[in-house]
């Protein structure tokens, strides 16, 4: 398979934004936390909130959501080929903590909707689906990178 960096990152983007995506469903439908990150992006994008309006409203937000997560994950990629594939799952994990952090401190200074006056709850549920996302996309690199040796 050849290399490619840009198509590696988009495809641990894509993996990582589904996992989180399925746990944050699971976190909201028992009731753990009213919001999870594909909410956000639909905030973000629209300053709405779609997942509550159905069917065609979940799917709107979890497009949004892997759009912007394809994105971040082709940044990964490139990131690690600045740095090394040395310590991967560690810095995948930074690397969504920085995100996460920035999501809310802008969210927050933005005053947009789900980012005032956050929960506890809410805050761990997104911070917990974050560092999936960190650790799935360093994951999903290094499986790609026994094919296509990008790291």
């Amino acid at each position: 398979m050849p290399k490619d960096r840009f198509i590696a990152g988009g495809i641990a983007g894509l993996v990582a934004s589904v996992t989180c995506d399925i746990v944050g469903i699971i976190y909201k439908s028992l009731g753990w936390t009213d919001r999870t990150f594909n909410d956000y992006a639909t905030i973000i994008l629209t300053y709405q909130v779609y997942s509550n309006e159905g069917v065609f409203g979940l799917i709107l937000s979890i497009i949004s959501h892997v759009a912007v997560c394809i994105i971040l994950g082709v940044i990964f990629a490139y990131l690690i080929k600045f740095t090394s594939s040395n310590y991967l799952y560690i810095k995948g994990l930074g690397y969504s903590l920085v995100i996460w952090l920035l999501l809310n401190t802008f969210g927050t200074l933005l005053n947009l909707p789900l980012f005032r006056k956050m929960p506890l709850n809410a805050a761990y549920a997104t911070l917990s689906t974050a560092l999936i996302y960190g650790l799935m996309v360093a994951l999903t690199l290094r499986l790609i990178d026994k094919k296509m040796h990008i790291l």
